[in-house]
């Protein structure tokens, strides 16, 4: 008769495990609750660095086990593996957000307008001018963030744009729409940032133009000085959507890029200046003595007005 020693089993793995189980439903409640306005974004990361230690943890119990197991044997490596697993999934948005440090200027205020951006109301720590440190930054970094141009009036344009921000998901905190083509429109609305739910600020202007329409459009986060580039992305996939909304319900963009309005600026003067060169004759034509002479002795016959009778 054999004597069976009971199998080992590690406590570190099976704790790694719950640990990372339970971590994974805390971070989605939080965010949550937060997108239903239950408590403040202070508190939303506070339970972020919450979720993010717990995560960690998982991760140190799973290594610790491994080696144990290794060493001593016992069974507890598939613990091991969901703890590691649950750990990682957790700290995989912490993981995205030191990337994005690294990748994206440390800009939280991005307009299409920096000298003159539009005015934001509901964000309290954004203010309404934006630095020249950071509008040197928004340059380098997005080029492509510059005032559009279209070739529609004001309150056929704000109609577009009112109708692509809701298919967006923005919510219109103030509204100045135009009822004239000669009248400048203003929409001012709340959007969230993806996957956390944090609140951020949307403001777009649209002013008559030589042209038609120019349009501005200011995105700004209330919290935090780091958007890690969504201001940029939301700013984009607005202009994007815009050009899709203008191509299905007109057949084109209706937008005039910089370029084509650079030219067609220069074509004009060129063509004045064309027209101001060639000034009329006012300097009296003399003639030569001789001939002056000739016609002052013969006298000067006058034009017939008809051709004569043969």
């Amino acid at each position: 008769m054999t004597l069976q020693l009971p199998s080992r089993y590690s406590r570190s793995a099976l704790r790694s495990r719950r640990i990372g189980a339970i971590a994974i439903p805390f971070l989605v409640v939080s965010v949550a609750c937060h997108y239903f306005d239950l408590f403040s974004t202070e508190v939303l990361l506070v339970l972020f660095v919450i979720g993010f230690f717990m995560g960690a943890a998982a991760i140190v119990l799973a290594a610790m086990a491994v080696v144990d197991l290794w060493n001593n044997g016992g069974k507890g490596f598939d613990n091991s593996f969901l703890g590691a697993v649950y750990g990682a999934i957790v700290l995989t948005p912490l993981f995205i957000a030191t990337l994005g440090l690294y990748l994206f200027p440390p800009l939280n205020d991005v307009s299409t307008d920096m000298s003159e951006p539009p005015a934001l109301v509901a964000g309290n720590s954004i203010d309404d001018e934006i630095g020249q440190d950071k509008q040197f930054m928004q340059k380098a970094s997005y080029p492509d963030i510059v005032p559009r141009r279209f070739r529609l009036p004001p309150p056929e344009l704000h109609n577009a744009v009112s109708s692509v921000a809701s298919g967006m998901g923005w919510k219109v905190i103030y509204e100045l729409p135009a009822e004239f083509p000669d009248e400048s429109s203003y929409l001012l609305m709340e959007a969230r940032m993806p996957y956390f739910s944090l609140k951020d600020d949307v403001a777009i202007r649209i002013r008559p133009d030589m042209v038609g329409a120019l349009l501005d459009i200011r995105s700004a986060s209330r919290f935090g000085s780091h958007d890690f580039g969504t201001n940029a992305r939301r700013i984009r996939g607005f202009l994007s959507g815009l050009d899709r909304a203008l191509l299905q319900n007109y057949g084109i963009t209706a937008r005039v890029d910089e370029p084509e309005l650079i030219l067609q600026n220069e074509a004009e003067p060129s063509r004045l200046k064309i027209s101001e060169s060639i000034s009329p004759l006012e300097t009296r034509l003399e003639l030569p003595p001789s001939i002056a002479s000739m016609l002052k002795e013969r006298g000067v016959a006058p034009i017939p007005s008809q051709k004569p009778a043969l």
